[in-house]
């Protein structure tokens, strides 16, 4: 089970190496971190890193695994893959994830329900309101 999931990170590494290579919209890449220029996208991409950010109704993308990820604010949208990562936001609209063992924590969402939008691909992901 180990190496299953040691080969999904590496994979997942390795296709989002290419798709990072490609994009010219980053203006910050620290840590596996890269951000928009206009502050709207935060894209977190790797292994381990722990992480805290302020974002007003952007996107947040997490690739890679064992990440923790903490947003004050908004976002629209959070997409996660990979294995392992943790993403606590107060207020989020959609989520998308894919992978396992994923989870997202959220305080509220801004759609009617009070609960955002959920797609889940993959074994052991959660979405749970706190």
């Amino acid at each position: 089970m180990k190496n299953i999931k040691t080969a999904g990170i590496l994979a997942i590494l390795l296709l989002g190496t290419g798709t990072a290579f490609s994009q010219s919209r980053k203006i910050e890449s620290t840590k596996g971190v890269e951000k928009t220029e206009d502050n709207k996208v935060l894209h977190v991409e790797g292994v381990g890193h722990k992480l805290n950010y302020t974002l007003n109704g952007g996107v947040v993308e997490v690739e890679g695994g064992d990440n923790t990820l903490t947003v004050k604010g908004s976002a629209k949208k959070i997409t996660v893959s990979g294995t392992g990562n943790k993403v606590y936001i107060d207020k989020v609209d959609k989520i998308s994830m894919e992978g396992g063992d994923n989870m997202i924590y959220y305080r509220t969402s801004g759609t009617k329900s009070g609960k955002p939008d959920v797609s889940i691909t993959g074994v052991g992901n959660k979405v749970v309101k706190q």
